[in-house]
């Protein structure tokens, strides 16, 4: 009798070590294979659940409502607005004897936004939105709390765990399946896909999948990365080491948080270096990207910042 041997499966080809590919041309569409996008940022969501240094407690995950009214003032110019709703007159004197106003600097570790113009803070009221990619659901009850009625979906079980913290409608699906859903087509006042797509096989596929999602007259909001820090000499040079010489997540971890900046800010390094696809979208590609699918041309909402990392992109679908 013959013995058979079953090989394992080769890993998907990767463009920056297989092909020095980092900076996206959608002539690429169709190269790359998927991944198991399920684990693909897991472990740092449940590393948040958990409260471990760097995990929590940072601007890049955190959903409790102090972190939430930093985050409505970066999308809409107001400040401590689920505070004030609490206090009221009382607000300000609140803030200090709670420690709030103390912890402003440490809230702010991961970095702000500094996105114009605003979103009047009546923007989302009633809204049916959208979080596509949602992981911890910070984004999520943002948008819950200035009074949209939000759908979450992710294929991270931890990232679900969590946001179902707070939200009902919550879904296990990749936004490569939005397509394949009827129901979600052209169904949303307004979708967001925050620092999903440069992290798939195809980010322009990808794209399209959370396009398809928004009516006419709603608006897309995306989050990418530039062709700056990403693509820096650096970070492609930890992006090599951590993918060739780390072995188990203990290795990864480790590794996260010997190159970060504090420890605290772990989950930036984490994040970054854990995905096997890490694009980075040329402005214009990305604007090309809202004219194909039919919306006006986008609003490059961070323009202003020293340091830009990302492009963040807000487009409307024509009526």
């Amino acid at each position: 009798m013959n013995a058979t041997t079953t090989e394992p499966a080769a890993a998907p080809r990767n463009p920056h070590f297989d092909d020095d590919l980092v900076v996206w041309d959608d002539a690429y569409s169709g190269r790359y294979q998927p991944v198991a996008y399920d684990e693909q940022f897991d472990d740092q969501w449940r590393l948040f659940l958990e409260g471990k240094t760097g995990f929590h407690a940072h601007t890049g995950v955190e959903t409790t409502d102090e972190y939430v009214d930093d985050r409505i003032a970066e999308l809409t110019g107001v400040t401590d607005h689920l505070w004030r709703k609490r206090w009221g007159a009382l607000a300000g004197v609140m803030s200090t004897l709670t420690g709030r106003r103390a912890r402003q600097e440490r809230r702010g570790i991961g970095g702000r936004l500094i996105l114009e113009p605003k979103f009047p803070i009546d923007f989302f009221a009633g809204k049916r939105c959208l979080d596509a990619g949602c992981g911890a659901g910070r984004w999520t009850k943002t948008l819950k709390s200035l009074g949209g009625n939000v759908k979450s979906v992710d294929v991270s079980r931890h990232g679900l765990e969590s946001t179902r913290r707070f939200n009902d409608d919550v879904e296990r699906m990749s936004i490569f399946d939005l397509p394949t859903r009827p129901d979600l087509q052209r169904a949303f006042d307004f979708t967001i896909c925050w620092g999903v797509v440069m992290c798939t096989h195809d980010p322009k596929r990808a794209f399209d999948a959370v396009a398809g999602t928004v009516r006419p007259g709603g608006s897309l909001y995306i989050f990418v990365y530039a062709p700056t820090y990403h693509s820096s000499p650096q970070i492609l040079d930890w992006r090599r080491e951590y993918h060739r010489t780390c072995r188990s997540f203990q290795e990864k971890l480790d590794f996260a948080y010997r190159i970060s900046d504090r420890p605290e800010n772990c989950i930036n390094q984490l994040d970054m270096l854990n995905t096997l696809y890490n694009w980075v979208i040329p402005l214009e590609v990305a604007t090309k990207w809202f004219r194909d699918a039919g919306f006006e041309e986008p609003v490059f909402l961070n323009r202003s910042e020293t340091n830009i990392c990302g492009y963040h992109l807000v487009g409307r679908r024509k009526s």
